[in-house]
Order: C-alpha cells, then structure tokens, then sequence
C-alpha cells in the first residue's frame, strides 16, 4: 500500500512539473523578442532630404555666350534655404557700343572691331521650396554685376590716323532682383532658367576726330557720357553640382 501512494505521488509530481514547464516555453514563444520604435516617415524623408542635398554647382550661362559674355559661375549652399553665386567671365562685343542708342552721335568715330572686356557678377540667393534645399528649385535674389565691352579702332588712315590704338570702352554696373528655378538630374547635371530687372549706371568713353576749320587738321577728342537705364536679363545656365 505505502509503495502504490508512494508511486502515485511520483506520478502526480512528474506531470506537475511537465506542465509547468510547457507552460514556460508557451510564455517564452508569445513574448516580443525585441521593442520595436515607431519612426514618422515624414522625419525619415526630411532626414534623407538633408543628406543628400546638394550644396555646390558650376556652370556658365548659354544665353549669354550668345551675347558676348562668357562666365564661369560658381554657386554654394550657406544655410538650408539661402545660397551664395559669384561669376567671372570676358567679354567679345560682338555689336558696337552704340547698338540701340540714339543720343551719341559718332559720325567722326572711326569703325570698330570687337575686343576683349570682362564682366563679373555676385548674387545670394533664396530658395522658398518646403520640398528642397537650396540650391535646387524656384528661386530668388539680388544681383549686383559690372560688364565692360570693349571696341578696337580699324580706321587709321582716315582722320590723319587720330583713332588707331583708341578704344571704345561700355561699361554697365548695377543691381537686379532676379527669379529661376534650378533643377538637378540624376547625372548630377543641372539647369536653371533666370529673369532680372533692375537698373544699371552705362559709362560710355569712345574717341571722336574732330576737324579744326583754322588748321584744317582732324583733332582727337575723348568723349565719356554717363546715364542710368533699366536693365533687363535672360538666362539659361547648364553646370554639374554635387
């Protein structure tokens, strides 16, 4: 009798503790293994977005080439939204200095041909866009720029050889509210389209022979005239950034 209770409490034990221990291992397998953190996607992208923005370009200005000014421009991230631009270039007048203006009269001034000048620009820049950084999408600044085209007299025979070795000099300086949008392709290339408006000081000095009648000789005067004008622009730039 006391072998069979003695067998039956084994027994009763036995199964106790094999329950016990299934029931362990249930508990273990329906626990987390580990704590998962929720991450907004919308900090995620803005994440990504500052990362891979990009923060310099070099380019130059087509349109301009085809007017006679041939820049390099260099432009630099300085915060979040805003940007830097500074441009260096020379300049081939492909047209005389006095295209399009009717208040100089240059009938003793001698044919000219085009000669080298050089033009420089500086800008910062605001890009309002919740989608980008600066330096990609729409845009806006102020310009400030210089532009000097210069003319080489070909007429030394005439005029007793007065005008050889005189130049013609146009010089433009002034400032522009300017607005573009910039965009980048996956090669890294970029291109941006730009206007401007503002006003710009035009300095004009040029050489004119002039005939004295009492020595009946042509005489050299340099003539400079100043005036402010409106200035107009149009752009379209192609550079590699990164």
């Amino acid at each position: 009798m006391t072998k069979k209770l003695i067998l039956s409490a084994s027994l009763l034990f036995s199964v106790l503790i094999f329950a016990q221990d299934k029931k362990t291992e249930t508990t273990k397998e329906t626990s987390p293994s580990r704590i998962k953190v929720y991450t907004p996607s919308s900090s995620v992208s803005k994440s990504n977005s500052s990362n891979n923005s990009y923060r310099w370009i070099v380019k130059t200005d087509l349109l301009g080439l085809a007017s006679g000014e041939f820049p390099i421009i260099a432009e630099y991230r300085i915060a979040t939204k805003f940007s830097v631009e500074a441009s260096a270039g020379f300049t081939y007048a492909y047209l005389p200095n006095d295209f399009l203006t009717t208040s100089m009269d240059n009938s003793n001034s001698g044919d000219t041909k085009a000669a080298m000048g050089s033009a420089f620009r500086g800008a910062i820049k605001y890009y309002p866009s919740s989608d980008y950084d600066a330096i990609e999408g729409w845009n806006f600044g102020i310009q400030v720029f210089s532009k000097t085209t210069n003319r080489d007299y070909t007429d030394s025979s005439n005029y007793d050889g007065l005008l050889s070795g005189q130049k013609d000099t146009k010089t433009k300086t002034g400032i522009s509210l300017i607005i573009g949008k910039q965009i980048f392709q996956d090669s890294n290339v970029a291109f941006e389209t730009y206007v401007g408006i503002g006003i710009a000081n035009v300095k004009r000095s040029y050489a004119s022979a002039v005939y004295n009648s009492s020595t009946s000789n042509y005489e050299l005067s340099n003539i400079t005239t100043n005036e402010m004008k409106p200035n107009f622009q149009v752009g379209f730039r192609v550079g590699f950034g990164n």
